[in-house]
């Protein structure tokens, strides 16, 4: 009988603690979610798509830090505020959280469906340029 109960704690145990890969499980919200975020004081909103694809069309508010380029741009975002990440699907920003979170950014948050379902809600969109240069060029291009 006790070891029935040994048994039971152990499995209990790792129930608990998990057995994952130990990787930090990254976060996905809604569109309107992140419209309600990015409204926040302290918070990041970022757009890792092209130049080209910020041009033509972007979520309010949104700053453009091309994917392959967010490594040579982290001084750029805070890393104790969140960060909400949008893409044209969701794939890039995924990669970008994953990016963040490596780098110690206590919250990077991928936006599910991307630009395509920002716009379908009816949240505001933007095609203005950003007043600044879009991101600096990644070393060794």
């Amino acid at each position: 009988m006790r070891i029935y109960f040994f048994y039971i704690a152990i499995l209990f145990a790792m129930a608990s603690l998990g057995c994952g890969s130990g990787e930090p499980k990254q976060h996905e919200i809604s569109v309107q979610e992140a419209d309600n975020a990015v409204r926040a004081a302290y918070s990041q909103f970022v757009d890792v798509r092209t130049p080209e694809e910020y041009l033509a069309g972007h979520a309010d508010r949104a700053v453009n830090i091309p994917l392959d380029t967010l490594e040579a741009n982290l001084d750029r975002l805070k890393k104790n505020e969140p960060v909400y990440l949008i893409c044209q699907s969701g794939n890039r920003s995924q990669t970008a959280a994953d990016i963040l979170t490596q780098a110690g950014f206590t919250k990077a948050v991928s936006v599910a469906g991307g630009t395509p379902a920002w716009q379908a809600a009816g949240l505001p969109m933007s095609d203005r340029p950003p007043s600044r240069p879009v991101a600096k060029p990644s070393v060794g291009n």
